[in-house]
């Protein structure tokens, strides 16, 4: 697994089809979406302690997980490549290596790296989730790019309407 997340932090195509045709490395990909966003809790550290820890990384999980679902509908139903071929789990293994950058949020405990280190995870991770994309899906980079802003922007409509943690209906 290690091999993978190198070969993923370094845009490996070879990689992502790897773990696309691989359905044994759908828990471990699960399980290093845990890490990340656990590393994601880590940057709400310095200014809200624990709880802000929990909230960080419920957050990024509900979203990354949301962003899956609709990566797998924009790229399999609406917009899909000729050679489309994907499944959920194809993309819950590709999108989930894709993380891999995010790992770098853990160096955001410390407040005065968190001017270099989130935006720097952030626009890296943008480059892992095209390249996931563009391999799993079997399509062009415009097109992988389409199904990553319309999956970004499911993700933020669907968690602006989740209410607040804490909150009752």
């Amino acid at each position: 697994m290690v091999r993978r997340v190198f070969g993923a932090l370094r845009l490996d195509p070879a990689v992502y089809r790897e773990l696309r045709d691989d359905p044994t490395a759908t828990v471990p990909a699960l399980l290093f979406v845990v890490l990340c966003v656990l590393a994601a809790g880590v940057v709400a550290l310095p200014s809200g302690g624990l709880p802000a820890f929990g909230l960080a990384a419920a957050s990024a999980f509900i979203s990354w997980t949301i962003f899956v679902v609709a990566a797998y509908v924009f790229g399999t139903k609406a917009l899909p490549g000729p050679d489309t071929q994907a499944t959920l789990g194809t993309l819950v293994r590709t999108l989930g290596l894709a993380l891999a950058p995010s790992l770098l949020l853990v160096f955001g405990v410390v407040p005065a790296l968190q001017v270099v280190v989130v935006p720097l995870a952030f626009v890296w991770t943008v480059f892992t989730t095209l390249m996931a994309l563009r391999e799993t899906l079997g399509v062009g980079t415009l097109r992988a790019l389409l199904v990553a802003v319309l999956s970004y922007a499911a993700a933020a409509i669907v968690g602006s309407l989740l209410p607040p943690p804490g909150m009752t209906g």
